[in-house]
């Protein structure tokens, strides 16, 4: 009876719903859900929520799993780095890059193999050769600001590509039939030379090629622009608009460096980036922190570096969560003052693998490379996500409510990523596209779910079948309490298997 009051309570004094559901009632087309997955990674499709916030999940973190051990890696590894599960050799790649200051160019790009994506080993390629040897993993010499794919769309001889720009090249395009031998391309796509890594991906709902590059102006310092192409070796267009930058919600001289932008490939209108802002140390009111740094020889271009998270719907329009994705912390005896997630995810059936480049010394602190060795400059880390958490729905402890706006589904039964804990628990129920119930699928017939679930199928009095509702525009009406839904989904029931 208590929890009655509550919701009865919350009802009273929810957002009325009278300007949402006015686009059902005939000016705006409903949302074509199908069987895709929905997160909730902004508000979009939401009409209301009482007592209900977003929030943002950081990963677990696990273990440093590459540090800088070979001769051309003196100087540690920049956080230029992604990661992939290759198909064509069945291994997980990560290409990063090393730094030898006493080596010209100080730079290069190499190759580390797994099997499990938490031991790595860098196996002899034979394929560059460093102080007269080719036994190392180097794949490409002085380059390090791109991302390496695989596409989808390449004769076998460049099924590899790597855009990546330097400023005696600009920007072009490498490509190679195993991701080891690589042929840069003569073609120039850009003059512009990004001076920090592109993010690049074959986005397969536009069909064209996304890059996300490093700009600069006065005001927002480094910002993040955009362009698409039809070709991967297409010249980019002349109009790069900024899609990420830093704001008056931040900081002064505070600027997103780097922005690991991909699209997620467990649903449709999922983008992430992974922007890393810089606060900068040489700043009027604060040079004073930029001081140990110059008593070491150090640069004033110095300060700390974080990874946030940023979501997208289209790839354009970003919403840019200032809580730390991956903050500053201790890693054992380690104190990591740079901490930047670099592009790739590795999808598991429960949860995802990131990666990130984490640094024992500021920006500015040059001498950290000549200084430090081995493990004690950090390296490449490892953390570990719920599939689908990035950014949970979270209703209060004493009960919240989220209705959506109208859509259309295709499947016959309701599927959410949900975890209660111990002391929550969570209904649904299901509305027509004006918010008036359905018989047998209100909330007062939905049986309690209680736990932690990557796909829990909604039942209700009469069941979990839903195939009737396909096609027709309805609402989701979640009440929960002390909850964290992540996703939902209609999916078909799974089918018998042949005798």
């Amino acid at each position: 009876m208590r929890f009655r009051a509550i919701f009865h309570a919350i009802l009273c004094t929810a957002i009325v719903l009278t300007a949402a559901m006015s686009s059902a009632d005939g000016n705006n087309a409903p949302h074509n859900l199908g069987a895709n997955k929905y997160l909730f990674l902004d508000d979009f499709m939401i009409a209301e929520k009482s007592n209900v916030k977003l929030v943002v999940n950081p990963p677990q973190r696990k273990e440093l799993v590459i540090i800088a051990d070979k001769p051309w890696e003196r100087g540690g590894i920049t956080s230029y780095c992604n990661v992939f599960w290759d198909p064509n050799y069945k291994q997980y790649r990560l290409y990063y890059v090393p730094v030898d200051l006493g080596s010209d160019p100080i730079f290069r790009l190499a190759l580390a193999t797994s099997k499990d994506g938490i031991h790595w080993q860098k196996p002899n390629l034979g394929a560059v050769e460093w102080k007269g040897s080719k036994e190392n993993n180097i794949v490409i010499d002085g380059q390090r600001e791109g991302t390496v794919i695989i596409d989808p769309n390449a004769t076998p001889d460049r099924r590899y590509a790597y855009v990546s720009s330097h400023p005696s090249i600009k920007t072009r395009l490498f490509t190679s039939p195993d991701g080891i031998n690589w042929t840069m391309q003569p073609k120039m796509l850009s003059d512009h030379h990004s001076d920090s890594q592109i993010s690049t991906f074959w986005d397969d709902q536009l069909k064209k090629y996304v890059h996300f590059f490093k700009k600069s102006t006065p005001e927002l310092m480094r910002c993040t622009a955009r362009v698409e192409v039809d070709k991967i070796d297409d010249t980019w267009p002349a109009h790069d608009p900024i899609v990420l930058s830093r704001d008056d919600l931040d900081p002064p001289r505070m600027d997103l460096y780097t922005n690991s932008a991909e699209k997620y490939r467990l649903a449709e209108n999922a983008y992430l980036a992974f922007p890393t802002p810089y606060y900068h140390y040489n700043y009027s009111s604060r040079k004073y922190l930029n001081a140990p740094t110059l008593a070491i020889g150090g640069k004033t271009n110095d300060g700390t570096i974080e990874t946030q998270l940023a979501t997208s719907r289209d790839g354009k329009k970003w919403i840019r969560y200032r809580t730390p994705y991956v903050p500053l912390y201790h890693h054992e005896e380690l104190d990591l003052r740079l901490t930047m997630i670099f592009p790739g995810i590795i999808y598991h059936e429960t949860h995802i693998d990131q990666y990130f480049g984490g640094y024992a010394f500021t920006h500015g602190d040059t001498q950290a490379r000549l200084r430090l060795k081995g493990r004690e400059l950090g390296g490449i880390f490892r953390v570990q996500q719920r599939i689908d958490g990035f950014i949970s729905a979270d209703f209060d402890y004493q009960g919240g409510v989220l209705v959506t706006e109208p859509f259309v589904f295709a499947g016959d039964k309701l599927v959410l990523n949900i975890n209660t804990s111990a002391s929550g628990e969570a209904r649904v129920g299901i509305l027509d596209a004006k918010g008036n119930t359905i018989a047998g699928h209100v909330v007062a017939d939905c049986q309690f779910i209680n736990g932690d679930y990557l796909g829990k199928v909604v039942t209700w009095d009469k069941g979990s079948d839903v195939s009737d509702l396909a096609g027709k525009p309805i609402r989701l009406r979640f009440e929960m309490r002390g909850t964290k839904l992540y996703a939902f989904q209609f999916k078909p029931a799974a089918k018998s298997a042949k005798k």
